[in-house]
C-alpha cells in the first residue's frame, strides 16, 4: 500500500527535475573500452633457457574484466627474453627484461628477471685458420645435467678485433671474419660467465704472386692503380692486405690507397712480398701531364676585373691537377649569342674553354655555369660562366676561388650532364624523388672511404632534392659541389667529386682530391634522405645559396664541325 502513495510523489519529483533550470544526468561510461591492462605471470623470475606463458587481464572503467579486441606482445630486449604472439616468454640470457602488451589501446607492462642456472658452454671453432678460410663459430649451451638449452644466446666477443671480428648469423652461431695474421680469443658471454677459445690466423700458403700496373708510363704527380694478385695452393684468390710493397729507388713513387703516385722522374721498380713469395714490375715516371683547360675573359665590352682574372688562373691550375687529359679537340665557330656567348668564337679547342663574364644577376644567384658546346663523344668542349657583380665584391679571394671553381665544375658536367641521355644511369631518382642519389661506381667507392659514411645504408651519395645539380647540402656541407657557399670555411674538392668526373667520362687523377670528411652533424635521418636545412647542418654560418646556378648544353658538334641545336634539359647523348 505504501508503494501506491509514493509513486505519485516520485513522478512529481521527476517532472520537477525536468523543468526549467534542470541539469542533464552524467553520461554513462563506455563499458566496452579497455581502461587498464595487467600482465599476469606465474613468477617474477625465470631461469635462462626456460619458458613461461604470460597472460593479460583487461578491465573497463568500472573495473569489470572484459575481452580485449587486439593483443600485441613485445619485449624490451629480445636478446634477454623474446616473447611470441601468444605471450610465450623464452629466457635467452641473464638480465632484466620488460614485457609489454598492447590490448584495445591500453598498455600493460611487467618486469621480469632472467637468472642464471648451472650450465656449461662449449665453443666450436678451429684452432688455426688462413685468411681466405670461411670460419664459423658455434656455441653449445647445456644444463649441468647435459640438457640442451637451444634458446640461450651467448653474447659473442673478441679480444683482438684487428685480427678477427664476429658477425652473428643465428642463435648461438656466428661468422668469424679473418683480417690479419695474429692470435685472438673468441668469447661467449652469458651473464657473468665467459667461455673462451683461442684462434690463430695465418697467411695462406701461396702458390703464385703477381704485381700488376695499369700502364708502363705515368706522369709526375699522377697515379696508377696497383694490383697485387695472389693465389693460394688451392687456387683461391687471396687478399693482398697482408703484402709488403716497396719501390726502388726509395721515394721515387708513393703508395696510397692501392695506387702508385709518381714522385720522381725515371724508371721505378715496384716490389711486393707476401709470405714467402715476392714479385715485381716496372713503370717509368715522366714529366707531368696537363689538361688543356682555358678559363678566359668572355666579355668583349666590360673586361673582367683583375682579381677575377687572377682567380681564374688559380682555378684552372686546380682543375688541371684533377683531369689528366681530354678527348681530341674540335674547331669551334660561334657567332655572338649563338651559344650564350657575348663574343664571337673561332678557334680550335683542344681541351675545354670556359668564357667568363661578370654581370648583374638576380640577388639570389651568385653565379651561373655550364657546358654550351659538346663533343660528339659526349664531353664538354666549350662552356660559359657568369658571376654576379654584387656577389664578387663581397667575397674574399679564397671564396671567390671556391665560387669560380664550383661553376667550372658545372661546366665539366657535374650536375649539368648526369642523369640525361646515356648518362641517365648515373642517377637514381628524378626531381620529384624524395631521395635521389648518384650511383656512379667510382663515386660510390670514394664515398665509402669518407668519414661517417657508415651512417648511409643503401642510399649513398645523395643529390640535392628537386634540383639534382649538386651533392645534397645536408650530407656534403662544406664540400666544393654542395649547393651553398660557406663564407668562413675553405670548401675542399672531395674524392667523391673527383671520382664523379671519371664516371662522367673524364680521364682523371683519382688521387688529386683534398681531404674532406662528412659533417659531424650528419645524422642517420639525413643519411636516409630526410630533408633539412643546409644552414642548420653546416657550422652555423649563413650560407650563400648556389641552387639554380646550373646551365645546360645547347650545341653538339658532329663530324665535320656540323652544329646540331639541342635542348640541354633533355640532351640525348650520342
Amino acid at each position: 500500500m505504501w508503494r501506491r502513495h509514493l509513486l505519485p510523489a516520485a513522478l512529481a519529483l521527476g517532472a520537477f527535475a525536468c523543468g526549467p533550470g534542470s541539469t542533464d544526468a552524467p553520461p554513462q561510461p563506455d563499458l566496452t573500452t579497455v581502461a587498464r591492462v595487467e600482465v599476469e605471470v606465474p613468477t617474477d623470475s625465470i631461469l635462462v633457457g626456460d619458458s613461461l606463458v604470460a597472460s593479460l587481464r583487461a578491465v573497463n572503467a568500472m573495473g569489470t574484466v572484459i575481452t580485449a579486441p587486439t593483443i600485441l606482445w613485445s619485449s624490451s630486449d629480445s636478446s634477454i627474453g623474446s616473447v611470441g604472439a601468444r605471450g610465450v616468454l623464452r629466457a635467452r640470457n641473464v638480465g632484466i627484461v620488460r614485457l609489454d602488451v598492447l590490448a584495445g589501446g591500453a598498455i600493460g607492462t611487467k618486469v621480469m628477471r632472467v637468472v642464471p642456472r648451472p650450465m656449461r658452454v662449449r665453443l666450436v671453432a678451429p684452432d688455426t685458420a688462413h685468411i681466405v678460410d670461411a670460419v664459423e663459430l658455434v656455441s653449445m649451451v647445456e644444463t649441468a645435467s647435459g640438457q640442451p638449452l637451444p634458446e640461450v644466446a651467448p653474447n659473442f666477443q673478441v679480444t683482438n678485433p684487428s685480427v678477427v671480428t664476429i658477425q652473428p648469423v643465428a642463435v648461438g652461431r656466428a661468422r668469424v671474419m679473418l683480417h690479419t695474421p695474429g692470435t685472438a680469443e673468441l668469447l661467449a658471454v652469458i651473464g657473468r660467465d665467459t667461455t673462451r677459445r683461442t684462434i690463430t690466423v695465418r697467411l695462406s700458403v701461396l702458390r703464385s704472386l703477381q704485381v700488376g700496373i695499369e700502364s708502363r708510363v705515368v706522369g709526375l704527380g699522377d697515379s696508377l692503380p696497383l694490383v697485387i694478385a695472389a693465389l693460394d695452393t688451392a687456387g683461391r684468390a687471396v687478399s693482398s692486405l697482408g703484402s709488403l710493397v716497396r719501390v726502388e729507388p726509395a721515394g721515387a713513387m708513393l703508395v696510397r690507397n692501392g695506387h702508385l703516385i709518381g714522385a720522381a722522374l725515371g724508371r721505378v721498380v715496384v716490389h711486393a712480398r707476401y709470405d714467402t713469395l715476392s714479385a715485381s714490375d716496372t713503370v717509368t715516371v715522366q714529366g707531368p701531364s696537363e689538361f688543356p683547360l682555358e678559363i678566359v675573359d668572355g666579355d668583349g665590352q666590360n673586361p673582367v676585373p683583375l682579381r677575377v682574372l687572377l682567380s681564374m688562373e688559380r682555378v684552372a691550375q686546380r682543375w688541371r691537377r684533377v683531369i689528366r687529359s681530354s678527348p681530341p679537340g674540335e674547331f669551334v665557330s660561334l657567332a655572338t649569342g649563338e651559344c650564350r656567348n657575348v663574343v664571337p668564337v673561332s678557334q680550335f679547342v683542344s681541351g675545354l674553354r670556359v668564357l667568363v663574364r661578370v654581370d648583374t644577376l638576380p640577388s639570389r644567384i651568385a653565379g651561373l655555369g655550364g657546358p654550351c658546346v659538346m663533343r660528339a663523344g659526349g664531353l664538354p668542349l666549350l662552356g660559359t660562366l657568369t658571376l654576379n657583380i654584387f656577389t664578387v665584391s663581397q667575397l674574399s679571394d679564397r671564396k671567390l676561388d671556391d665560387l669560380l671553381q664550383h661553376e667550372v665544375g658545372h661546366v665539366l658536367g657535374i650536375g649539368s650532364l648526369w642523369g640525361r641521355g646515356t648518362l641517365a644511369g648515373l642517377v637514381s631518382g628524378d626531381n620529384t624523388s624524395p631521395d635521389p642519389i648518384f650511383v656512379g661506381p667510382a663515386a660510390l667507392s670514394a664515398f665509402g672511404r669518407l668519414g661517417r659514411s657508415g651512417f648511409f645504408s643503401g642510399r649513398r651519395v645523395p643529390l640535392e632534392v628537386r634540383v639534382l645539380g649538386h651533392w645534397r647540402g645536408d650530407a656534403f656541407g662544406g664540400e666544393l659541389m654542395a649547393p651553398s657557399l660557406t663564407p668562413s670555411a675553405v670548401q675542399p674538392t672531395s674524392a667523391v667529386t673527383v671520382a664523379a668526373l671519371r664516371d662522367l667520362g673524364w680521364n682523371v687523377e683519382l688521387e688529386a682530391y683534398e681531404e674532406y670528411g662528412l659533417p659531424e652533424l650528419v645524422t642517420p635521418q639525413v643519411a636516409r634522405g630526410a630533408p633539412g636545412s643546409v644552414a642548420s647542418r653546416t657550422a652555423g654560418v649563413a650560407a650563400l645559396a648556389l641552387e639554380g646556378d646550373v646551365l645546360y648544353p645547347q650545341i653538339e658538334l658532329r663530324r665535320g664541325g656540323v652544329k646540331h641545336r639541342i635542348d640541354g634539359s633533355r640532351w640525348p647523348l650520342r
